[in-house]
């Protein structure tokens, strides 16, 4: 692997880590597209999925006050239906087949995030969040998640959408990420396992990882409502660019 594709790689990771760390968000839609560019296989999505699951499991116990809980049910009962589905989509399509995916994908959530950035703002008292809502949403964030190791962007900007405090949705994806990042590790495993070289390289991004999350942490709460998603919409728009870039290239 030469320099610039390790320097690109670091990058990712240290940006998507500190957002995901401050906002609850942003590892897969960074990393994740950019490990597809970088190494143009299934060892991306292995290693975003490792790295998610890692960042979920060390942040979710200090959140754990913050997770609605109605939400996160609802989440996790939609996506048990929806990761294997995507799982399977996932080991049965082409590499730029995700690529294109993940660009619509991108694409329907960042023009939906903009148009509600100028309308006003609800709370999470003004709306009643329904149950099949719930449900439908983490079956799509669950088909996403096992076909593209992304099941953020959608259940992230639904709960924006829908008023929901920064900080529920910072504890509740993160909550949510347990299950379906472990869920993704598991089907790997059981399928075809994970290369030497799939965990030395995410080994060694594991430290700069943790650089990241220390940075994002304490970023986190000088973050205002408003400032979360115009984060948010800058991240999935350079993720989008990047994506475009490499499909056109190829």
């Amino acid at each position: 692997m030469d320099t610039t594709t390790i320097l690109l790689l670091c990058s990712a990771v240290l940006i998507a880590s500190s957002l995901q760390a401050a906002t609850g968000i942003g590892y897969g839609v960074i990393a994740g597209p950019v490990f597809l560019v970088a190494l143009s296989g299934i060892d991306a999505l292995q290693i975003s999925a490792l790295h998610n699951l890692m960042i979920a499991l060390a942040l979710t116990p200090f959140l754990r006050m913050h997770i609605d809980k109605k939400i996160l049910f609802g989440l996790l009962l939609g996506s048990a239906f929806g990761i294997l589905t995507g799982f399977i989509l996932q080991i049965s399509v082409s590499i730029n087949a995700l690529k294109i995916v993940a660009t619509l994908m991108l694409s329907f959530v960042m023009f939906t995030l903009l148009r509600d950035l100028f309308r006003p703002r609800t709370t999470a008292t003004d709306v009643e969040i329904k149950r099949m809502e719930t449900f439908y949403v983490g079956a799509l964030a669950g088909l996403l998640g096992g076909m593209l190791a992304m099941p953020g962007p959608l259940a992230g900007t639904w709960m924006a959408l829908r008023g929901v405090h920064k900080q529920q949705i910072r504890a509740t994806l993160l909550a949510f990420f347990v299950f379906a990042y472990g869920a993704n590790t598991a089907l790997y495993s059981i399928w075809h396992g994970f290369e030497a070289s799939t965990l030395r390289l995410a080994a060694v991004l594991t430290p700069i990882l943790g650089l990241g999350l220390i940075a994002g942490s304490k970023l986190s709460s000088h973050i205002s409502e408003v400032m979360f998603r115009v984060i948010l919409l800058g991240v999935l728009m350079g993720t989008l660019v990047l994506l475009i870039v490499d499909l056109v290239a190829v």
